[in-house]
């Protein structure tokens, strides 16, 4: 059998004070690697030394003659003992081996750089002053080997092995070292034409090995990733310098290049004084070339008890690894240029590059520095919470599963973002995996056939490493071996051109995998349709909007670099309540958002949607950079004027981007109208800065959906004729977040209500016997709870505050009911014919706006919650308008159930419900069936409660439903749902409204949602950690008690002080223990 064995040793620090301690390291060093050569039946052939050989340089020659007694002690010990020639000693120096001495400053500064460019310069002008520093070691190398190969820096070896070729490459990396070591981390610089220089001469070596002291992480940020290029070349590349115990440096394989780092000979690992057993020890390399495998036996010095080498199963399974070889430098190459160039562009997103940009000399300024990581759940946040079976996944779970995936979330809810980490996290592991992650944005694609084939294959080679060529052919066959997981965003499921395209595409690549995005929304089309067929068998992910726990992370990710920030919580606090009280959903972009105003202004209020945007805007053009030297004489106006204007542009093209071309064409000619200059607005350039545009693709774009869509509001604040297209039926669904920012921009929306109201009006008309219905629920399971089962079933499972946080706040829910999903008719409008340009609309178009109600009717509520200058008498009926149409929401979830219910079968409830050992029977199906929609019963209307929050919630409808509640006293339903939405609001008198309400309710059902809402607060601390509060909502649950059970009466009010204690005492004891 062909092989070559190698003993790789490094960093022994040889001094003189530890003459003796070498000595006895480097003699059973020796013993054990005879051990090893007789267990594995090999012969080392040659020992590789990877710098730090000895303590320092000044005294290699002179006083202390380190390098003679490294002879003495070390290489002359070692050959003998392994029956070597001594020139099958090969070593290269490290930064112990620099003659400090010998350093000239000036010429130090010299050598500093700031580009490829000046590094390799240097290289090609390596002279002596350069490396006298290192003089004594390659005067010692010369004379010590008679084959060596030198160049003007490096050298090389090429010799003739059991019959093989073997090139080994020596490259210094120390010669830029000033020897002070982990300072010089990120500094050093090797050049890349040391590498082409060693290489020439071993290029046709059967195995090609490359020494270096250095791992690559130590090298400049300038040349890094041309360097790991460089040693793709090589089949295995020995290291050392690395003291660290960390086994990610020990080794791997990369790019089918083999990296081994050698762990320190000496000086041993101590803690606190001891001997501990560290990262001492050395290698050995089997190279079988009859197999293409290379086995690495690791050994451990174990310092603590045996003070002896052995196995180093401390560092790697069973001690030793196994590589296959590859010797295709042009396919390694390739390879390393793909999987680099990726990984450049997830690192580079322009999307994600930033959430807040560098509007002060604080701000963050990549990605990493403020990612907070997503919760995902597999189910909506809303039915998570409600069912208890939610599981949440975090991003290193989702890797490790091999299913497809598609990710549901909320505008701004960070989807691009999660898709790019999940990109970078490929690439991290890309050595054990080998999967290629390749981005598609639905929004972006080719105009040629086979859309997103060729989407894919433009994708890698536009991001090749190095403008390197690639084959097309080449990467159909990376996708054909299912080498790839497709990550593909903005999909929209209700676009039958997306479904079109989808199917065939995730139909035709089924081998690789695929993880899509697509937004989230309470009242769009996936929820009262049949989601597209190629995602059916799709694991089905949301993204939580944050909680306090995430906003303290971005929080204090933000402001962890700078020092006028005492208190982290109350910025938390801060940014949180700015959230609630426009009920701002919390998501990434919107926290930031917040931050960048809270930065700007203390004392800031929020008022709606519409107005925080713009000053967030302004905030962002009109502050300085530390860049700006003075205030542009082009006004915020000016700036939003253009920007609007872009957007609109945009739209007219029917299309998110511009190309570079038409980007400069449309700033020429708006400076060409306006009489501006370009030189004095800085236009072309200034919004790219800000962070309002990005460059995606080698298209502009606007850097987040929301400032798109307010500049189209913008737009239409001052243009009467786009106002009325984006309002238009048949229009308006399409538009809902520019009208929901248009409506915060303007003072008066009466106008936009009322003509929204008449298609609402229609709907409710032609629904209104399920409001009927609502208003005499009826609910069957009993609610009659003893009083101290009451107490367990209260305390019983309560979370604290900080696990509300951290499972996210729980009032903003959205719902997402897939089982409805599958059989929801739509509600109607009475609508055949829609005008859009003086032209008739199809059919399908007037499906689309029916089956979009629900979606209306969030505008509506949108536009309600921002009329704040609206006469209360107009409030109250768009409010009743606006409850009408949520009630028929639920009446239809209602109806729905009674369809699931009806049409379920024990046969599926058998397969779904079975246990080991239980025996189903029919009865227990039926009771199944009756609790299953029981529980709709009593959950959905709460879960309908947090939806209109979030939409109509704001403290200045107080008196708008107080009038209409006092209009709504006979019917039990609807003023359940108004008084509760006070109530979600925090304002009047929580407790004597609640404590009224209790008594003139009769209403069994309705009572018993009643109990069902107030458990629901008590249980997630819905006002916060108000013990005030918390005695209230204890005392309006045992109201409620005596009034399913009046005869227990007197027993529960003489007891319900003690009760509420111990309740209270139970409660506080478990927030100890916890």
């Amino acid at each position: 059998m062909k092989s070559l064995n190698i003993l790789h040793i490094s960093d022994a620090h040889i001094e003189m004070a530890t003459k003796e301690e070498v000595s006895d390291i480097v003699e059973k060093m020796i013993n054990d690697a005879l051990k090893v050569q007789k267990e594995q039946d090999i012969k080392i052939d040659l020992v590789c030394f990877t710098g730090d050989l000895i303590q320092r340089g000044d005294k290699a020659i002179d006083d202390e003659n380190q390098l003679g007694l490294a002879e003495e002690i070390l290489i002359n010990p070692i050959v003998n003992g392994l029956g070597l020639e001594k020139d099958k000693f090969i070593m290269v120096p490290g930064n112990h081996e620099i003659d400090v001495k010998k350093i000239v400053k000036a010429t130090e500064k010299g050598l500093l750089v700031d580009s490829l460019e000046e590094i390799n310069d240097n290289v090609s002008d390596m002279n002596e002053t350069y490396l006298a520093r290192l003089g004594y070691f390659y005067e010692w190398i010369g004379n010590y080997y008679s084959d060596v190969i030198k160049e003007k820096i490096g050298y090389v070896f090429l010799r003739e092995m059991d019959g093989k070729k073997v090139g080994v490459a020596c490259i210094d990396s120390a010669w830029r070292s000033s020897g002070k070591g982990g300072c010089e981390k990120g500094i050093m610089y090797v050049g890349e034409k040391q590498i082409d220089d060693l290489y020439k001469h071993i290029k046709d070596a059967d195995i090609k090995i490359c020494l270096m002291h250095h791992p690559t992480d130590w090298l400049s940020d300038y040349e890094l990733s041309i360097i790991e290029k460089q040693l793709t070349k090589f089949d295995v590349v020995l290291r050392g310098h690395v003291h660290e115990f960390d086994h990610k440096e020990i080794c791997r394989q990369r790019m089918k290049t083999i990296y081994s780092t050698a762990g320190k000979l000496y000086p041993l690992d101590y803690a606190f004084g001891r001997a501990v057993d560290g990262y001492n020890g050395y290698s050995i390399l089997n190279i079988d070339f009859d197999n293409s495998r290379c086995n690495i036996f690791f050994r451990t010095y174990y310092a603590k008890e045996r003070q002896n080498f052995d196995s180093a199963v401390n560092l790697v399974e069973n001690g030793q690894v196994t590589y296959l070889l590859n010797s295709n430098i042009a396919e390694k190459q390739m390879e390393f240029d793909i999987v680099k160039g990726i990984h450049n562009y997830f690192t580079n997103m322009s999307e994600t590059l930033t959430l807040i940009k560098e509007i002060d000399t604080y701000s963050p300024i990549g990605i990493e520095d403020v990612f907070v990581e997503p919760i995902l759940s597999e189910e909506s946040e809303y039915i998570s919470e409600s069912s208890g079976k939610g599981k949440n996944i975090d991003l290193d779970e989702l890797l490790d599963d091999t299913n497809n995936v598609i990710l549901f979330g909320k505008k701004e809810s960070g989807k691009t973002t999660i898709l790019q980490q999940i990109g970078l996290k490929y690439i991290d592991k890309y050595d054990e995996l080998g999967i290629i992650p390749i981005h598609i944005d639905m929004r972006n694609l080719p105009k040629k056939s086979n859309k997103l084939t060729n989407a894919a294959v433009y994708f890698v080679m536009k991001n090749m490493f190095d403008d390197a060529i690639i084959k097309k052919e080449k990467i159909r066959e990376l996708i054909g071996n299912c080498k790839v997981v497709f990550l593909i965003d903005n999909i929209d499921i209700s676009d039958y051109k997306h479904t079109d395209l989808l199917s065939k595409f995730i139909e035709e690549n089924s081998g690789n995998r695929f993880i899509l995005t697509t937004k989230e929304e309470f009242f769009q089309s996936i929820d009262v349709k049949k989601l597209p067929e190629y995602i059916k068998e799709f694991k089905k992910l949301y993204i939580n909007t944050f909680g306090k726990a995430q906003i303290r992370e971005l929080v204090t990710k933000w402001i962890g670099k700078r020092n006028d920030v005492e208190d982290v919580y109350e910025v938390v606090e801060k940014i949180n309540g700015y959230c609630e009280s426009i009920n701002f959903a919390k998501t990434p972009f919107n926290v930031s958002i917040f931050m960048v105003l809270w930065d700007s202004d203390k004392n800031f209020i929020p008022q709606n949607e519409g107005i925080v945007m713009e000053n967030y805007l302004e905030v962002l053009l009109e502050k300085l950079s530390p860049k700006e030297s003075e205030r542009s004489t082009y006004s915020f106006k000016i700036k939003q004027h253009f920007l609007s204007n872009l957007a609109f542009k945009m739209f007219e093209k029917n299309k998110y981007y511009f190309s570079r071309e038409e980007f400069d064409n449309f700033v020429y000619q708006y400076h060409k109208t306006k009489g501006y200059k370009k030189s004095q607005s800085r236009f072309s350039t200034l919004f790219f800065e800000k962070g309002i545009l990005s460059i995606s693709d080698d298209n502009i774009v606007f850097s987040h959906t929301s400032i798109l869509e307010f500049y189209l509001a913008e737009y239409a604040r001052n243009n009467d004729e786009f106002l009325n297209l984006m309002i238009q039926k048949g229009n308006r669904i399409y538009f809902k977040n520019e009208i929901c920012f248009y409506s915060g921009l303007v003072p008066d929306c009466k106008k936009l209500l009322d003509s929204m109201a008449d298609t609402i009006i229609d709907a409710i008309m032609n629904n209104i016997d399920v409001i009927d219905k609502l208003n005499n629920i009826e609910i069957i399971t009993d609610f009659k709870i003893e009083k101290n089962e009451l107490i367990k079933k209260l305390e019983e499972n309560r979370p604290t505050q900080k696990e509300i946080d951290d499972m996210s706040d729980s009032s903003q829910k959205d719902v997402t009911p897939d089982e409805f999903s599958k059989k929801k008719s739509p509600v109607l409008l009475e609508t055949k014919k829609i005008s859009q340009d003086s032209e008739t609309v199809e059919e399908e178009d007037v499906q689309l706006e029916a089956e979009n109600f629900y979606l209306l009717l969030s505008i509506y509520g949108s536009i309600l919650k921002n009329a704040e200058l609206l006469d209360n008498s107009d409030k109250v009926q768009h409010l009743e308008n606006y409850m009408y149409g949520m009630n028929i929401l639920l009446g239809e979830i209602f109806a729905l159930a009674e369809i699931i219910k009806k049409e379920s079968s024990f046969e599926e409830f058998i397969k779904e419900e079975q246990e080991d050992g239980k025996e189903l029977t029919q009865d227990d199906f039926e009771k199944s069936k009756e609790l299953f929609f029981e529980m709709i019963k009593v959950s959905f209307p709460i879960a309908l409660q947090h939806v209109i929050l979030e939409n109509v919630g704001t403290p200045k409808l107080e008196v708008a439903i107080d009038e209409l509640m006092e209009q709504k006293k006979d019917k039990p339903f609807e003023k359940f749902m108004l008084e509760f939405l006070k109530c979600d609001l925090n304002v009047g008198n929580f407790q004597s409204g609640l404590h009224r309400y209790i008594q003139e309710e009769n209403s069994e059902g309705i009572l018993k949602l009643i109990f069902m809402k107030l458990l629901f607060y008590h249980r997630m601390r819905f006002f916060g950690t108000d013990k005030r509060r918390d005695k209230d909502i204890e005392d309006l649950i045992l109201e409620v008690q005596i009034k399913f059970n009046p005869k227990q009466a007197k027993l529960i009010k003489g007891n319900k002080t003690i009760a509420r204690k111990e309740l209270v005492k139970q409660i506080e004891k478990s927030q100890k223990s916890d």
